[in-house]
């Protein structure tokens, strides 16, 4: 009986004193410090390609130039403690009073992904949720889901970002001569090697082709004699121009002049 009195005794008192620090801890670990945004793109959770990041960062900086509009790509392992991604995003937006884009015209975009909680958000500034509309940005979001599902997160946000950066530069009436524009809901794949494969296998069945075919006693330079040379059916010169090497980087990068977030955009998992 002396024992059942003590237990509840000390029952009582715990609950008088509330949780133990290491309960509360869980709690209070909302409070932890948030990373501070400095760049374009901030990989914390390291899994960008540096091709795929360099370029990001390029056209995002080419964006910056031409309309004063800022967008930043963040990845992190996961969103916790926070409630959910948007809860997230909307604490990364603020970035410690240096919001994204310019104070006064509001005018960033955040692009954010967990990505071992398999979560993404797009959030976006009030100065530009009359570009990237809510329906919009879903559209965004599903366009990167295939690569996320790969695990190609650098050519997901790749994706996601160059549709963002011209439907800005669209509706601002800039043109961004070094943004390409990607099909819709691809991601920008090596064009060089599938076509030099492509001429390959031509190549192959073309000369086989030919090889079957009775010999003349006269051979004039006809469209073919090129291949002799080493010149090839399509004229002279090597495969290049198109495809200069990834910038990005360097420089300041003045993107977070205090902007605020309208409470637009999408989120979603892949």
């Amino acid at each position: 009986m002396r024992s059942d009195r003590h237990l509840a005794a000390l029952a009582v008192c715990v609950l008088l004193v509330g949780p133990s620090p290491l309960v509360r801890g869980s709690g209070q670990a909302v409070t932890a410090p948030l990373p501070r945004l400095t760049e374009p793109v901030n990989d914390f959770a390291g899994v960008l390609d540096p091709a795929s990041e360099s370029e990001i960062d390029r056209r995002i900086r080419a964006l910056q130039r031409a309309t004063g509009d800022t967008i930043v790509v963040v990845t992190v392992e996961r969103y916790a403690p926070y409630a959910s991604v948007d809860e997230y995003a909307v604490k990364l937006f603020d970035n410690h009073g240096a919001g994204i884009g310019q104070k006064g015209k509001d005018n960033g975009a955040l692009v954010v992904a967990a990505i071992r909680d398999r979560q993404m958000r797009i959030e976006v500034g009030y100065g530009l949720e009359e570009f990237i509309t809510d329906g919009f940005a879903g559209e965004v979001r599903d366009a990167m889901r295939p690569a996320f599902q790969r695990a190609e997160y650098g050519q997901g946000m790749l994706v996601g970002i160059t549709r963002i950066i011209n439907r800005i530069a669209d509706r601002r009436g800039v043109n961004l001569d070094d943004v390409p524009r990607d099909a819709p809901g691809a991601a920008p794949g090596p064009i060089i090697p599938r076509l030099f494969i492509f001429g390959l296998i031509l190549f192959f069945i073309l000369s086989s082709v030919l090889r079957r075919r009775p010999r003349r006693r006269h051979f004039g330079g006809g469209p073919w004699s090129g291949w002799n040379s080493g010149v090839g059916p399509f004229g002279g010169g090597s495969w290049g121009g198109g495809f200069g090497g990834f910038g990005g980087g360097g420089g300041g990068f003045g993107g977070f002049g205090g902007g605020r977030r309208g409470g637009g955009g999408a989120s979603g998992g892949w």
